[in-house]
């Protein structure tokens, strides 16, 4: 086939299926997407108590699949901390599961500067934003369309349609055209492969609904599961132009307290690049590294990552305590990934004063090629010799918002109460770029720096919306030549529905 054929031939065939799809009887579901830290704290406060059966660390996560879990639930038997949690993400369910209206939506918000290292909470891209969103919820299709104006130094696309989707229902599958917020890992403040740091990627989506487990005694054992994948195109301005990305996850349940989860992502075809079916065959079965069977720099498949995390919560601590990992391998050897970048985290809840429901969570984080070799290979992870703009979408990191040869501690906290008013903040500490000659394509930093980081933000619901107010200090230091850059931010936002 020539080249882009097999583009032109995954498009159709989603195209098709999404018009079979006008014929499906389940009810169309929306999708939560990445970016409210208080709305995953609930979630994932319940699923550790059992009470939400399905997946957590897969974002978007589907509405029907959660609402359904909770509205089984009689509230009066749980803890005050739970019931709060319960109460919270049922009035929220609800509204947003209504069938046969249309919801408006506005938001706007102003900041001094845009946060350079983001975390899993949605704060402004730029020092002002402006949107408007419209969502309908039908039978069998769910129309989501935003539109953002918004003023950034470091992307110029004023007019957005960021967080915007529109999709059906295929039996238990979600196929949509998408330019919503991605979330892949169990972290808190970081994902490895894939994050919201980076603007949303326009694609085309496949994402489970129900994470039901396999009726086969075979199958059964893994218990629910989830997948996504997903056809997205990158933007014009890079060293190869509207290069492709593919990605794909699958996550399980084996147990309640563990869920376990497998990535896999990959820049591809572009302008001047190979883009048949041969081509993607071999980017799958890992046929992409120069000088394995014939391959060069001119038929090189493309530049992917893989790895896997996991989230284990012990039974016998009564959930109350978490730990988990994400290790993802730049590179490829015998078939399985290497040159590790690697994540690790735990985190504790509680109920303060009888109000507060809290989540405390530590991580570390490392994202140079094999972090436990000394030395680590640096100016590795997330660059590409073919792919020079590397592994990064409009100006940030589209894995780890530190960029690459990152290493960062980070201490944060949340907690909400049952009206929800919350209070979020984190500190981090550590390098930025922090070894190998001088790499411009990284986003945070060309040479290496030291960083402290101070984060606070507050949230409360007013009868004209929610107003989230946030404020920060960083800190930079160049050792090497003795500069320093010193940086306060702070933003407002405000939004609503009606």
């Amino acid at each position: 086939m020539r080249a882009r054929t097999v583009i032109t031939a995954i498009h159709s065939a989603l195209l098709l299926f999404f018009l079979l799809a006008m014929s499906a009887t389940i009810s169309a579901r929306p999708l939560i997407e990445a970016g409210d830290m208080a709305l995953r704290h609930d979630i994932q406060r319940l699923a550790d108590a059992g009470l939400i059966e399905g997946t957590t660390s897969t974002w978007p996560i589907a509405w029907g699949p959660v609402l359904a879990d909770i509205e089984r639930v009689d509230v009066t038997r749980l803890s005050r901390d739970l019931a709060d949690s319960l109460l919270r993400l049922q009035s929220r369910g609800r509204a947003e599961m209504a069938t046969g209206r249309i919801l408006f939506t506005a938001q706007a918000g102003i900041a001094e500067e845009a946060m350079r290292i983001r975390s899993f909470q949605d704060t402004p891209r730029g020092k002002a934003e402006v949107s408007a969103g419209l969502h309908w919820l039908g039978e069998r299709l769910n129309i989501d369309l935003n539109v953002q104006g918004v003023d950034s130094v470091q992307d110029d696309d004023v007019l957005r349609f960021d967080h915007s989707m529109l999709g059906v229902v295929v039996g238990n599958w979600s196929v949509a055209a998408s330019t919503q917020a991605r979330w892949w890992g169990p972290a808190w403040d970081g994902s490895l492969i894939l994050s919201n740091n980076a603007r949303p990627i326009p694609a085309l989506t496949f994402d489970r609904l129900l994470s039901r487990p396999f009726e086969s005694r075979w199958l059964s054992w893994i218990g629910p599961w989830d997948l996504s994948v997903l056809f997205g195109r990158l933007e014009k301005e890079r060293t190869i132009p509207n290069a492709q990305f593919f990605g794909l996850r699958f996550n399980f349940r084996p147990l309640p307290s563990l869920e376990i989860g497998f990535s896999r992502s990959a820049q591809w075809c572009g302008d001047g690049r190979p883009c048949d079916l041969g081509t993607f065959a071999d980017l799958l079965l890992g046929k992409d590294n120069r000088g394995d069977e014939g391959v060069d720099f001119d038929n090189e498949p493309g530049n992917q990552l893989a790895g896997f995390d996991l989230r284990w919560s012990p039974a016998f601590l009564g959930h109350s305590v978490a730990v988990y990992g994400q290790f993802i391998g730049e590179d490829e050897a015998g078939g399985f990934p290497s040159k590790w970048l690697g994540q690790v985290g735990a985190e504790w809840t509680s109920y303060w004063f009888d109000r507060w429901s809290a989540r405390l969570y530590a991580e570390f984080a490392d994202t140079t090629c094999q972090f436990y070799d000394s030395p680590a290979n640096f100016n590795c992870a997330y660059n590409h010799g073919n792919y020079q703009t590397g592994y990064r979408f409009r100006g940030r990191s589209i894995g780890y918002a530190a960029d690459n040869d990152a290493r960062l501690a980070s201490l944060g906290f949340i907690i909400v109460d049952a009206d929800n008013v919350q209070w979020r903040a984190s500190v981090r500490v550590g390098e930025l770029n922090r070894g190998g000659a001088v790499d411009t394509a990284n986003t945070l930093t060309a040479t290496s720096k030291d960083l402290l980081s101070l984060d606070l933000a507050h949230s409360r619901t007013f009868y004209f919306g929610v107003i989230d107010v946030g404020a920060g200090y960083e800190m930079l230091d160049d050792i090497a030549i003795g500069e320093s850059d010193n940086e306060a931010h702070f933003y407002v936002q405000w939004r609503s529905s009606f």
